[in-house]
């Protein structure tokens, strides 16, 4: 036990070391989405951010395709102590549980640095087909005739089908889900008519809320928001529709590569909360309809790993397949 312990004691002293010394070099953030998004603007916001508590630029990679998990496999498969992924709903839950022969696994290749924000979503309909924007109304008759009514999503396999699906199982609902390729052709459909309903993430959702072409039902948030403060959360439903305590959000964090010793984890831990923590910073988050978390590695691990049961299970029970 002496031999492995003043084996292990040059090891245990560098780690402070490291820590002073790291980073040598800019960092580089992968965000598997394109250019222009509310994640992709979010993102470079937390990259300044952290160039200012770091000391080094913190470099945007856009990487789109496959729904970030071609990004994601991407990066796993370097080594990479400067690098830090931009990891969501897709990649890190959603991802494994469509695809099980990814070239990735969420946990093992990837260390949890930080969960930095979540987006709420909210259900909206047309009005002429749900009077009164009455989300009670509509999930009974939904009850009443399985498969009859609608509810469209950014896409098959995105995180807004899943919770459609997941409402659905839960409140004995079942909807017929019609997929549109991203949300604006989704919102544009039940502007229109061509579907009942539509769930989407806040930030672009609220301006139709706003300008009145479409009708909130209800916010997936665990409570109300200050946005849509006369919205429902699905969460006040209640028992008649086995919602009580339902919440479903979007959330996006960092993760390093697996190779990333505790050090540099910590700094990037630490770079990233300090930043979260800013009040300007947390404003200008909340302007785009993101809400800032923050929390330690451990933390965002675990809600990672609840995340992805959660959802594997939707998949399942709702027999899901990815197109």
């Amino acid at each position: 036990m002496l031999r492995r312990a003043l084996l292990a004691a040059p090891a245990l002293l560098a780690l402070p070391a490291l820590a002073q010394s790291w980073p040598q070099r800019d960092l580089r953030l992968v965000v598997p989405f394109p250019p222009g998004g509310t994640t992709d603007v979010v993102a470079r916001m937390l990259a300044a951010a952290m160039r200012d508590r770091i000391g080094r630029a913190v470099v945007v990679e856009n990487q789109p395709g496959a729904g970030s998990t071609t990004a994601a496999g991407r990066f796993a498969r370097e080594a990479d102590d400067h690098a830090l992924f931009l990891s969501q709903i897709a990649s890190h839950a959603i991802g494994p549980a469509l695809y099980p022969n990814l070239p990735y696994d969420p946990e093992r290749d990837f260390r949890a640095v930080t969960l930095v924000v979540t987006v709420p979503n909210v259900w909206v309909a047309h009005a002429r087909n749900v009077p009164g924007g009455d989300v009670r109304a509509f999930l009974r008759d939904a009850r009443a005739r399985p498969m009859i009514r609608t509810f469209a999503s950014a896409g098959n396999g995105t995180s807004t089908h899943l919770t459609g699906e997941l409402i659905a199982q839960l409140a004995r609902a079942p909807m017929q889900h019609v997929p549109y390729r991203g949300a604006g052709p989704g919102m544009a459909a039940v502007m229109g008519g061509e579907v009942d309903t539509f769930i989407d993430n806040l930030p672009t959702a609220i301006p139709q809320i706003r300008a009145g072409t479409v009708v909130p039902l209800a916010v997936t948030s665990k409570a109300r928001l200050p946005d849509l403060p006369d919205v429902p959360a699905l969460s006040e439903l209640g028992a008649e529709f086995g919602l009580a305590g339902f919440e479903a959000e979007a959330w996006f964090g960092l993760h390093a590569h697996r190779s990333a010793p505790d050090a540099v984890v910590d700094r990037m831990a630490d770079a990233a909360r300090a930043a979260l923590a800013d009040p300007g910073f947390v404003r200008q988050l909340a302007e785009r309809g993101t809400q800032a978390r923050g929390g330690p590695p451990a933390d965002y691990a675990a809600l990672v790993s609840a995340e992805r049961t959660r959802w594997r299970d939707v998949v399942r029970q709702g027999n899901i397949r990815a197109e």
